[in-house]
């Protein structure tokens, strides 16, 4: 005679088969990020191929952000209108992690994920107020932009090309911000046609708010490096985001790795240069 399940033997295995769902559901996700990290930290290098491809082809300088400001307001174009024509897709500007909506009232164009290194140090003597010691920055006529250096960057002018920072994973400007999309009251995101939070720059109200900015430590833009203030940028897998340097490679970081918590600063105040600036891999020029 053949003999069934009991009802205890069947409650065992549905036991069992729980357990291991259990043990294994966490595995898959944790694949399933890891596999999503792969993919970002591929996109992120593709994108600063691209980047150098346009050095190739315009005289060993980076794109720039190009801005006519002339009536304080005017045409502009992002970075990422420039290289489109080397990437070829807007899809490998986005990160697979990235749930971020763009809440915009005008089409700016697709989400971007990745931002350019276009950060701002200032000049302790006379002159524009603020210098640009990143990558890629804008490139325009003044207006309400006339108070930083409005400049591009040649190759042959970073001295620490393998580590030095062209492009970072961030999905969402600064809370609070005037891009902040979560925020109410009309606060927009823009997308890939806007110049104006493509780059991260460490001013404004994309990437400052009430003098704390994305990059870690960079808790009061007036005051001493806090290494406890982690920032804006992605830590969506396991802490860390990919990063792209100028050099075309790419890797996975946390991002307080890409600053100088060390670095001498003069009068405490991290918004200007010193000998030693905590800016770390975002500073092109340091020695």
């Amino acid at each position: 005679m053949k003999r069934a399940f009991t009802l205890i033997e069947l409650l065992v295995v549905i036991a069992i088969i729980a357990i291991l769902a259990a043990i294994l559901f966490p595995v898959f996700a944790q694949a399933k990020l890891a596999a999503k990290g792969a993919s970002s930290t591929s996109n992120i290098k593709q994108t600063a191929i691209a980047a150098i491809m346009y050095c190739g082809d315009y005289d060993d300088v980076f794109p720039a952000q190009y801005v006519d400001e002339t009536s304080d307001w005017g045409w502009q174009r992002s970075w990422i209108m420039e290289v489109l024509p080397y990437m070829k897709s807007y899809g490998i500007l986005k990160d697979p992690s990235d749930n971020v909506k763009l809440t915009t009232t005008y089409d700016s164009g697709p989400k971007f994920s990745y931002v350019a290194n276009g950060i701002l140090l200032g000049n302790t003597g006379s002159g524009t107020f603020l210098l640009m010691r990143g990558v890629i920055t804008t490139n325009g006529n003044g207006g309400s932009t006339s108070w930083y250096e409005q400049t591009t960057r040649s190759q042959t002018q970073i001295t620490h090309v393998a580590d030095t920072v062209l492009f970072a994973t961030r999905s969402a400007a600064m809370k609070g911000g005037d891009k902040d999309p979560l925020a109410s009251g009309g606060s927009k995101m823009e997308g890939s046609f806007s110049p104006w939070n493509a780059v991260l720059n460490n001013a404004g109200g994309v990437d400052c708010v009430s003098n704390a900015c994305s990059l870690p430590g960079w808790a009061n833009s007036w005051g001493k490096p806090d290494p406890t203030y982690k920032g804006a940028l992605d830590r969506t897998y396991s802490g860390n985001a990919p990063f792209a340097f100028a050099d075309g490679h790419a890797k996975s970081l946390k991002p307080e790795a890409t600053m100088d918590f060390s670095g001498d600063i003069t009068w405490g105040q991290v918004a200007f240069i010193s000998p030693k600036p905590f800016a770390g891999k975002w500073d092109a020029l340091r020695d």
